[in-house]
């Protein structure tokens, strides 16, 4: 996967910049990025096109339940207009993105969601840049009141 992904650190800054290019997954071409430059804590926004979307949505039942919706994949290509995620260590230690995007599709109908890992490939490019969070834990572990698995932060030691 190497050879399709574009990342250039920015010494000065710290911040990496790129590209992901066709059919490299959105948020594993991310995590990619990620392990190639060590972080473990990062906040990262991109734009670009997918083949298709594969998200899921905030529902509210009658009772004010809160919960996800099932997984919903786009039927044509996405201009991705804005995503914004984080990066950070999953419960059993990997790396883990939890990313939220905005898009349009080919039938000018605009949504987005939380994406799903593995299912949200590159149709011509997506644009990124990566903020490190050096001195920053970032694990997921189960919400107080939901017990859905959010990331909890804390300073790195």
């Amino acid at each position: 996967m190497a050879e399709r992904i574009q990342a250039v650190l920015d010494s000065e800054t710290g911040r990496i910049v790129g590209r992901l290019t066709k059919d490299v997954d959105l948020l594993e071409g991310i995590k990619e990025v990620c392990r190639n430059n060590n972080l473990e804590a990062a906040q990262f926004q991109c734009m670009g096109s997918l083949l298709h979307a594969t998200y899921v949505q905030l529902e509210e039942t009658d009772q004010g339940v809160l919960s996800y919706s099932p997984k919903v994949k786009s039927d044509t290509a996405v201009e991705l207009l804005s995503g914004t995620g984080f990066v950070g260590i999953d419960q059993e230690g990997e790396l883990d993105v939890h990313f939220h995007g905005l898009f349009v599709d080919c039938n000018q109908k605009i949504t987005g969601g939380h994406f799903i890992h593995g299912e949200n490939p590159v149709a011509v490019t997506v644009e990124f840049i990566l903020f490190p969070l050096p001195k920053v834990k970032m694990q997921r572990g189960n919400d107080e009141i939901y017990g859905l698995p959010v990331f909890q932060f804390s300073k790195k030691e």
